[in-house]
């Protein structure tokens, strides 16, 4: 009669002992996994820092050149400002800007059409600010129409020296009546009568401004509307040249 060896304990003994390995190569997989992990994560990370680094440095000197770039342009900018401001001096300088430039157009006009320099310069110091000047004075007169039936009207001024006349469009009423005042918002003609240089005409709408001179003095003339029918003239008088 033969005796089975077979013992339980011993079977139970190398399943736990399979399984304890089965547990440590897993143990192992997952820390060399994680090991590798790691490992290549941090590899990544240098790479990354490094390339960051590199793309930092590229702009840092892209950035340098920029503000030298900009650096320059500005110097050059102020220089161009300077040399503008000296060319604009210099040209000035021939021919000034405003007033005086269109007076200087204007002298080179009149030199070119033919008048005497000696002329020009006779009118150009008679221009001189007025001096000697009379307080403004004030007179009145009917402008005529063509339905104006009235006495002629008129203002004489420097004890007669100077007439002034005025004839302008009649006003007309709501039923389209021509009424025997002049409308003034229309044109008006002024007449102003001297013995010396005759009649000027100025034509126009209120105010009309005009000068004479007479007897040596230089008489200033606004002419403008006045109460219903009547114009107003307003002068003064200055020593002339």
């Amino acid at each position: 009669m033969m005796i089975n060896s077979y013992n339980p304990h011993t079977r139970y003994r190398a399943r736990a002992i399979q399984k304890a390995n089965n547990a440590i190569s897993m143990i192992l997989v997952i820390g060399l996994s994680a090991s590798v992990g790691f490992w290549l994560g941090k590899q990544f990370s240098m790479e990354k820092s490094i390339s960051m680094k590199e793309q930092v440095a590229e702009l840092s000197k892209e950035r340098d050149a920029l503000q030298k770039s900009v650096t320059e342009l500005r110097a050059e900018a102020q220089t161009a400002n300077t040399r503008y401001e000296q060319v604009k001096a210099e040209y000035n300088a021939v021919m000034p800007e405003g007033p005086m430039q269109d007076l200087t157009k204007l002298v080179r006009e009149q030199l070119e059409q033919g008048m005497a320099p000696e002329r020009l310069s006779f009118v150009i110091k008679s221009s001189r600010p007025p001096t000697d000047c009379t307080d403004p004075e004030t007179k009145r007169f009917v402008v005529s129409t063509p339905s104006y039936t009235g006495p002629d009207s008129s203002a004489s001024v420097a004890d007669g020296a100077i007439i002034i006349k005025a004839k302008g469009a009649s006003a007309f009423s709501k039923d389209g009546q021509a009424e025997a005042w002049f409308d003034p918002a229309q044109n008006v003609e002024i007449s102003f009568i001297t013995a010396d240089a005759g009649t000027e005409v100025k034509k126009g709408t209120f105010p009309i401004r005009h000068s004479i001179v007479v007897g040596g003095r230089e008489y200033r003339f606004t002419v403008e509307e006045g109460a219903k029918s009547f114009a107003k003239v307003v002068f003064d008088s200055c020593a002339y040249p």
